[in-house]
């Protein structure tokens, strides 16, 4: 694992579209939206804001971001597993890291948006103790209807 160098964010985006595309269908308004997430993460200020891409050899297989937002909390964000490389604690390891950024510089809570379609992610999160604190039903994005979930986890 290492942090985000130069063509990085890109290939979290094209990345992001790929595997959304083929794993459930999600539109290239998907790939957009994670564009334009992409662009205002980088804008934010301060030093505790990190992107990751977990490596498997040399290939790119994996990435996680976290962002503080006020009151002691961070976001996670642009978590990804290429398929290929699921199976093998690729995800866990990434969040991993993510949640050490948080305690080291001791945030109380770590947040994070998902769907109730990304089945694995989300037994994930529930394996490592996060809990889902909203759900927002027949959500309407992407060109698919599935479940918009919060969860987070107090550290």
């Amino acid at each position: 694992m290492r942090a985000a160098q130069p063509g990085d964010h890109e290939w979290i985006i094209a990345a992001h579209g790929d595997v959304y595309a083929a794993e459930f269908g999600f539109d290239e308004r998907f790939r957009d939206g994670i564009a334009g997430k992409m662009h205002a993460f980088r804008e934010l200020p301060g030093p505790f804001n990190r992107v990751w891409v977990g490596l498997m050899g040399e290939q790119r297989a994996a990435s996680i971001a976290v962002s503080d937002r006020p009151g002691e909390v961070a976001f996670l964000n642009f978590v990804l597993v290429l398929p290929q490389y699921r199976g093998r604690g690729v995800g866990r390891a990434m969040m991993k890291t993510a949640l050490d950024h948080a305690r080291a510089h001791a945030l109380k809570e770590v947040q994070l948006e998902t769907y109730s379609c990304l089945v694995d992610a989300r037994a994930l999160y529930a394996r490592l103790g996060f809990r889902m604190t909203r759900a927002i039903p027949g959500k309407q994005a992407f060109g698919q209807t599935f479940d918009q979930e919060f969860w987070s986890l107090r550290l």
